[in-house]
């Protein structure tokens, strides 16, 4: 289970490379300054907001723009967004294991080390979460492939 979970994560960070690397060369500053802009799009009565489908953020986690990129095409949505927190790993690990549930994801595996690892599947795609808790803040990323999702920039 480890080695294919080792495996995947391997896979998605690959993809998101590529699909990295193709999102910047077509257009990195207008990409740029449309994440930037949906990202601090929130809505004040809730404590979370989603900055690609199904993926629930705390509204106090800071966004950290120059790690993290989404790709967008017609009909799909892979990338990565990085934040820091004022969060111990603890508790953004019990936030996102009830809130990814609740938004229709399954966990498909994790593992914790200097890092906790949790890798998600729903039928649109896939998600991975790392939590990496640091002196002075923790940092999480979200990497997401979801596939057939249509107008949500």
């Amino acid at each position: 289970m480890k080695k294919f979970l080792i495996c995947f994560l391997i896979l998605g960070f690959f993809l998101f490379g590529l699909n990295l690397g193709y999102s910047q060369a077509k257009s990195s500053s207008q990409a740029k300054s449309s994440q930037e802009k949906k990202v601090t799009q929130t809505n004040e009565k809730s404590l979370i907001y989603y900055p690609v489908p199904y993926i629930p953020v705390l509204k106090d986690l800071r966004y950290i723009a120059d790690k993290s990129a989404i790709l967008h095409t017609e009909n799909i949505v892979t990338g990565m967004l990085v934040f820091k927190a004022n969060y111990n790993a603890k508790a953004l690990l019990e936030f996102y294991k009830t809130q990814m549930k609740n938004n229709g994801w399954r966990e498909v595996g994790s593992f914790t080390s200097t890092i906790t690892f949790i890798a998600y599947k729903r039928p649109e795609g896939n998600a991975f979460i790392s939590i990496t808790e640091g002196a002075f803040s923790t940092e999480l990323r979200i990497v997401i492939i979801l596939r057939n999702i249509k107008n949500v920039f």
